[in-house]
């Protein structure tokens, strides 16, 4: 196969740019958080999903340390602190819900970390907070996808958004 002068410069200077500056190339910084009531078990169920190359970065800043996602003694504790600080689910009466480290999975470029909470009642009107990152990148969006009671609820936060209120997505039962 035979490939352009042009075409072959350009995935030179890609792949260059790719191995000297990685972050250059990463534009997009997002997570992803779903939230389950568990009517059952009496429990809030949390995944919240983190692309590695966001989140080891910004441990080792507040860390003040080189941090390994599998290697690090306290990685665990200094994820749920970090958690404690930018993702805070608070009740209708407006009591923050203490997050109950369940564990993580470490994927190939993410990592999706696990909590919970003692559930009361559904999530309708409980408020969330989700500055995950908003420290770090300007352009941060993190997506919250609530399921309760048979009913869904979306939230995206950007940087600048302080907490929303969990409610049903009326467009969706159209």
């Amino acid at each position: 196969m035979k490939v352009s002068k042009s075409i072959y410069t350009f995935l030179v200077i890609i792949i260059t740019a790719a191995a000297v500056y990685p972050a250059a190339l990463h534009r997009f910084h997002t997570t992803l958080t779903r939230i389950d009531y568990n009517q059952n078990e009496k429990l809030y169920e949390i995944s919240i999903q983190i692309f590695t190359h966001d989140l080891v970065p910004l441990l080792e800043r507040r860390g003040g340390k080189r941090v390994d996602i599998e290697k690090t003694s306290n990685v665990d504790e200094m994820i749920q602190s970090y958690l404690n600080e930018n993702f805070v689910l608070i009740d209708k009466k407006g009591a923050v819900k203490h997050l109950k480290w369940i564990g993580k999975e470490v994927e190939t470029d993410s990592i999706r970390v696990f909590v919970e909470t003692p559930a009361t009642e559904n999530l309708e009107g409980f408020r969330l907070k989700n500055t995950l990152f908003f420290e770090s990148f300007p352009e941060q969006s993190n997506l919250v996808v609530c399921r309760y009671d048979g009913k869904k609820a979306d939230l995206m936060f950007k940087v600048g958004d302080k907490t929303k209120e969990i409610t049903e997505n009326k467009a969706a039962e159209r």
